[in-house]
């Protein structure tokens, strides 16, 4: 009986086998990286092949391609076909015949073949779809601080950061990579998620090391790590490049995104704090508005002091303060500046062409660029009037001409103080009073007329009137 039903068994399921079947992808979404292949009317009531195998698929099958998927058939757990192109394919030269597509003879054998083997057929096809779209929202997380060398402060930091980062399976090369590598294996296998991945702790780890990488190639390009978050493009790039293994099972880093600041461990805030004030006090302004202030205070104390000698004390601390502050404060004075050029002597000055504006050296008689000859240097005078050196023809100092004679001096009118002593200066060089005004003298602004005596005009001008003021004084 046994027999009996294994070849019943046999010829029910050959039969049920050549059906033609259309496969297809299910719904795949950005969380998906396989799916498993399905026939298209599977448990339809219109369908009449209710006896078919499970991964058995019989030729001239209909297999769809969707657009940013990658297909793979599988015959007998060898890869025979790779397709990234979206359309209808029609499975050829199968290892499962069908009577449908002109196999009868084919189909005969395999009947035997499933004979032997109890009923069931000998050999295992299906049809697996990889996700070539970018599969984004993975999260990470650094449990313990990462080293990060910050050129700017030139030292070693933590840091600590989350987010989340994308993958890619980018092109049919990666997808077989990413099967033959990655993908579960076997008749039973089905769907794969991201998540299912990424649960991985040797996934994780491995990121957490390529994004190491990343960041030791931004500290090489001198990026300080407040400027992490602004260069996350060339970070994911950087973190991409290094996970080499990823690229060997065919997976591509493709963005990272940090959720929230990068931040510094509690070691390396009080590093970088004690950092920037020793930073800050380098600066000579800084240091003397800080002794300023610590001298202010000081002052402040002292002048308060209400203890034994009472205010005396106070005033006597308080100068001590001031001039201990002044020897301080000198010693900040003394400081000179370093020079721009570091110290090193001024080059020597050259001289430029009047005919071509070319620069030459001071050494040189004739112009580099045109063949002129050096002009002259200008002769030089001294100004008659104040003594000035000068090259040009009129002096800098003064305003003189050149080859004029000095301007006759003239004597300064002399007067005579109260006190007898004679004076040229304003005040007297005896007493020390000021020289006495000149006298007023007048002369009518509206007519013109003078009075006999200018300095004591009359109350009215005789001519036209006016009353004499100040508006009449010369």
């Amino acid at each position: 009986m046994g027999l009996i039903k294994a070849a019943i068994g046999a010829l029910s399921g050959t039969l049920g086998d050549t059906w033609k079947e259309e496969i297809h992808c299910g719904a795949i979404d950005n969380k998906t990286l396989l799916k498993v292949g399905t026939k298209m009317h599977n448990g339809s009531n219109r369908s009449s092949n209710t006896k078919g195998t499970e991964n058995y698929i019989s030729n001239g099958s209909a297999i769809m391609v969707e657009q940013g998927t990658c297909m793979l058939t599988i015959d007998n757990g060898k890869i025979t076909n790779v397709v990234t192109d979206p359309g209808r394919y029609i499975l050829d030269n199968s290892s499962a015949p069908s009577i449908f597509a002109g196999n009868i003879k084919d189909s005969a054998k395999d009947l035997i073949s499933r004979f032997t083997f109890g009923g069931t057929p000998a050999a295992e096809q299906k049809v697996v779809y990889i996700n070539l779209q970018e599969i984004p929202g993975i999260p990470f997380g650094t449990s313990e601080p990462m080293p990060y060398f910050d050129p700017y402060y030139n030292t070693s930091i933590e840091l600590r950061c989350f987010g989340r980062f994308s993958i890619q399976i980018p092109d049919a090369e990666a997808a077989v990579r990413f099967y033959t590598q990655v993908a579960p294996k076997g008749v039973d296998a089905g769907d794969l998620s991201a998540s299912a991945i990424f649960s991985n702790g040797q996934y994780k780890s491995e990121f957490i090391q390529a994004l190491l990488g990343g960041l030791a190639e931004l500290s090489d390009q001198g990026i300080m790590y407040s400027k992490i978050q602004t260069k996350l493009v060339p970070l994911a790039q950087a973190t991409a490049k290094n996970a080499v293994d990823w690229q060997e099972r065919g997976l591509t880093i493709k963005s990272v995104g940090f959720e929230g600041p990068v931040t510094l461990s509690e070691d390396s805030k009080k590093r970088l704090g004690a950092r920037l004030e020793a930073d800050t006090q380098l600066d000579d302004r800084v240091q003397k508005a800080m002794m300023n202030k610590s001298i202010a205070a000081g002052i402040e104390a002292m002048g308060s002091n209400e203890g034994s000698g009472g205010g005396m004390m106070g005033v006597m601390g308080m100068g001590a303060m001031m001039n201990m502050g002044g020897n301080i404060m000198g010693t900040y004075n003394t400081q000179q500046p370093t020079p721009p050029n570091g110290g090193a002597p001024a080059p020597a000055a050259g001289w430029k062409c009047p005919s071509c504006g070319a620069s030459n050296t001071v050494n040189a008689n004739f112009c580099s660029g045109c063949g002129a000859k050096k002009p002259a240097p200008p002769e030089s005078w001294v100004c008659p009037s104040c003594g000035n050196t000068n090259t040009t023809n009129f002096c800098s100092n003064c305003g003189a001409k050149k080859g004029e004679g000095a301007p006759a001096k003239q004597e300064a009118s002399t007067w005579t103080c109260e006190c007898g002593s004679t004076n040229t200066t304003k005040f007297c060089s005896n007493c020390g009073k000021p020289k006495p005004a000149a006298p007023k003298k007048y002369k009518c602004d509206k007519c013109g007329w003078v009075p006999p005596d200018p300095e004591k005009p009359p109350k009215f001008c005789p001519e036209c009137g006016d009353l004499f003021d100040e508006n009449d004084v010369k």
